[in-house]
């Protein structure tokens, strides 16, 4: 007897990480959020599901740099996934300087660098 297993559907890894990000979605207050695990495609972040809709578009503002030179930098996203913790988010159509933001995000702390601050 095989036992089936849950497959992602995710184009590249995720890594653990530990940040706030603040979710705006048109016309609403921003809701912040803890990012739990981020990758080129998309991030896990812990929000009240209560708070965000499925298929909702949303910008992600990741606060990067170190104190008195933090920027936020605005990525386009969608909620593909809702759990009891959180929510799973996909990027969309988002530019070179995104993908510049979110390697610097992901891979910084392993240059000894500490990108993302809440």
């Amino acid at each position: 007897m095989t036992t089936a297993r849950q497959v992602e559907q995710r184009w590249n890894e995720r890594r653990a990480v530990q940040f706030e990000v603040n979710l705006n979605a048109d016309g609403q207050p921003p809701q912040q959020a803890v990012c739990r695990d981020l990758g080129f495609g998309g991030m896990y972040v812990e929000i009240d599901p209560q708070a965000i809709s499925l298929n909702e578009g949303l910008y992600i503002d990741l606060h990067l740099g170190n104190s008195g030179q933090q920027k936020d930098h605005p990525i386009p996203a969608r909620v593909v996934r809702i759990g009891a913790e959180g929510a799973g988010l996909m990027f969309s159509g988002f530019k070179l300087e995104n993908v510049k933001t979110l390697r610097d995000a992901i891979y910084g702390r392993e240059r000894g660098q500490s990108p993302a601050h809440g």
